[in-house]
């Protein structure tokens, strides 16, 4: 992954170039929905089953949704493409 603006990218091809001073990192990390990826940055952690993830949830202090990459800016942000009748 590389860390960007606050979030965990995963970079696995050459779709997202790295800026100077990234660098990949390996760390455990998992995403919110099997469907997130790659819009949604990744969620350090070491959980490996169903149950740790709920557990993790359950102590969290922060929102899953927090590292959607499209909200960065309200223009396009998805909840606004909600309001809009995008889905």
């Amino acid at each position: 992954v590389v860390e960007r603006d606050g979030m965990l990218i995963m970079k696995d091809d050459d779709r997202m170039q790295l800026r100077p001073g990234e660098a990949i990192e390996n760390r455990l990390v998992r995403f919110r929905t099997l469907g997130c990826y790659p819009l949604t940055g990744a969620i350090e952690s070491e959980a490996d089953t169903l149950e740790a993830i709920v557990g993790e949830m359950l102590t969290a202090r922060t929102s899953e949704r927090q590292g959607r990459l499209i909200d960065r800016d309200e223009a396009g942000s998805m909840e606004k493409k909600k309001r809009e009748g995008y889905f």
